[in-house]
């Protein structure tokens, strides 16, 4: 009973190998123009050139628009917010003067959803060129 199952297991991988190949290069790579990388199966974080007031700022007008801010603590760096049905968490970490840390974790129940983080790291990071 279990030879089938180890066979579904190596068949898909290889599967996956053959008509995947490279394509989370790709997703992660495009991520990578901004400077962010998958911390987790939850998490997206970055580097930045700016401080924390102004990425705090970017943050909550980017958050504010894609879904309902629940919590906001402006001195820890920190927005709990419900974006898309998901639980986020934003993170922003001074590190100097000058550069922050931005981490972003979204989580549906107990499901990680690191589409949804990406995607309000790369509009945070977008609106700090802006």
């Amino acid at each position: 009973m279990k030879y089938p199952f180890k066979f579904f297991h190596i068949v898909f991988a290889a599967f996956l190998c053959i008509f995947s190949s490279g394509c989370i290069f790709l997703v992660i790579g495009g991520a990578g123009a901004v400077g962010g990388y998958a911390l987790s199966r939850d998490t997206f974080e970055g580097v930045s050139s700016k401080g924390q007031e102004e990425l705090m700022a970017a943050a909550h007008k980017v958050v504010s628009i894609m879904g309902t801010i629940t919590d906001e603590r402006p001195k820890d760096g920190e927005i709990v917010a419900t974006v898309y049905g998901n639980h986020v968490t934003v993170d922003i970490i001074q590190i100097n003067l000058t550069t922050s840390k931005l981490r972003v974790k979204a989580r549906n129940g107990i499901f990680p959803r690191i589409g949804v983080a990406q995607e309000i790291y790369t509009k945070i990071m977008n609106q700090l060129e802006q």
